[in-house]
């Protein structure tokens, strides 16, 4: 008679708590696999020397006069370290398509680097930039807008995807997009 007395008892506290069991269970295995996904990619970050390239086409606006910048190729090697610094140097090409002119700015960066919850954050820490060639052709108001434009471009928070092992693509709040690749 106990046995019988003993088996509801059971039964409503299975009832009574087994919502909550299995809401801890799901909570856990989704941190987990929320979790693991960033460490994951993060992993894959480190674990090789990253590549880019970029074109972009600049053209006359009613904010801004173009007077000899058509359009701008960047190439970029990024190197993310355990330390969660990270460390790019970036070719751009600047030029001027109707007079067949090309000067060239090199940009070193460095800064720290984050992942959370798919997102890539990268906060700049310092910029370099030399620029090699004959600049006159491209006025300083070109040359501040290229140097804006990268600085900008340095410290947004971009949503990451592993396309595949050699293949990340980074797209930002605003929907622009950057893929970096890598050949080892």
């Amino acid at each position: 008679m106990s046995i019988s007395h003993h088996a509801p008892k059971r039964r409503d506290q299975i009832k009574r708590f087994g919502p909550f069991v299995l809401l801890l269970v799901s909570f856990v295995s989704s941190l987990w696999v929320f979790l693991g996904e960033d460490m994951r990619t993060s992993n894959l970050l480190l674990s090789k020397e990253w590549k880019s390239r970029t074109i972009n086409h600049i053209e006359e606006s009613q904010y801004r006069e173009v007077t000899g910048l058509t359009a701008t190729e960047q190439q970029s090697n990024m190197v993310f370290l355990p330390n969660n610094t990270y460390s790019r140097d970036t070719q751009i090409v600047l030029k001027n398509e109707k007079q067949n002119t090309q000067v060239v700015m090199s940009v070193s960066e460095s800064g720290e680097w984050e992942i959370s919850g798919g997102y890539l954050k990268l906060k700049l820490g310092s910029i370099k930039d030399v620029t090699t060639g004959d600049t006159t052709e491209f006025s300083e108001e070109d040359l501040t807008l290229v140097r804006t434009f990268y600085r900008l471009g340095a410290e947004k928070v971009r949503r990451i995807d592993v396309l595949n092992d050699g293949s990340l693509l980074l797209t930002s709040l605003n929907h622009g997009s950057l893929v970096l690749y890598s050949k080892s």
